[in-house]
């Protein structure tokens, strides 16, 4: 049943069109025009429909929105904290400022990777929730992206200019380029090629491991380096 006006008179006019025409045109001809206005008001019907779905849709939306910054003016509320809680938000205020420091000291260009390392952990938790990557695909990731930021500031400490380079070509483009392009694949393909992805991720974890043994080593040597200084300084007969 039409509910819109327009789409009604415009069945009407193709039906009065119709008795009109019947008189002077041959009865098959005639009939065009009632079937021309009930077309034309069975289209604007499904317009005023699509209209009348995006503003239901615009509406979700906004209320949505409305209801999630609420939520967090709510949580902004702090409520009244013992003597035992300030100490725990100053030590965990301490440990933000260390940690913060800690990115500064890396430089400029360290500070652009760590920041991308957060957009890309953003981007998969995003997906994760979309269903456009599987539980599995994620943790690897987050997994990947958490031994990132454990290694970085050690490799900038370890100086190898070429394991820089490395590591940045890893989060920059091989990271982002192996998940992104699995994103894009249908439902059916990512069931079909997600162990593509998986070994890609095992690689560049196997990757990391490799680095972190790079620079275990050189903390190593320093360690029986000073071990010799010492014993040589305080051993026994010294």
């Amino acid at each position: 049943m039409l509910r819109s006006k327009w789409g009604l008179i415009s069945v009407i006019i193709g039906y009065v069109a119709g008795l009109v025409t019947s008189k002077f045109l041959p009865i098959p001809v005639a009939l065009i025009f009632p079937v021309l206005g009930t077309m034309l008001g069975s289209v604007i019907r499904q317009s005023e429909l699509k209209v009348a779905k995006l503003v239901a849709e615009r509406d979700a939306a906004t209320a949505a929105a409305a209801a999630i910054t609420a939520t967090n003016n709510s949580q902004r509320v702090e409520p009244p904290q013992s003597s035992n809680s300030r100490v725990v938000d100053a030590s965990s205020s301490q440990s933000d400022k260390a940690t913060s420091e800690r990115a500064i000291q890396l430089g400029p260009e360290w500070d652009s990777i760590i920041e991308y390392i957060g957009t890309i952990e953003d981007m998969v938790l995003l997906e994760g929730e979309k269903d456009n990557l599987d539980n599995e695909i994620v943790q690897r990731t987050l997994s990947v992206l958490v031994r990132l930021n454990r290694i970085i500031p050690q490799i900038v400490a370890f100086n190898n200019g070429e394991i820089n380079h490395k590591i940045q070509r890893l989060v920059l483009k091989d990271l982002n380029g192996a998940i992104t392009p699995f994103i894009h694949l249908s439902g059916e393909a990512k069931r079909q090629n997600r162990r593509i992805l998986l070994n890609s991720l095992k690689d560049i974890d196997n990757q990391i491991s490799t680095y972190t043994s790079f620079v275990e080593q050189k903390d190593l040597m320093e360690l029986k380096n000073k071990a010799e200084l010492i014993h040589q300084r305080y051993g026994a007969g010294n």
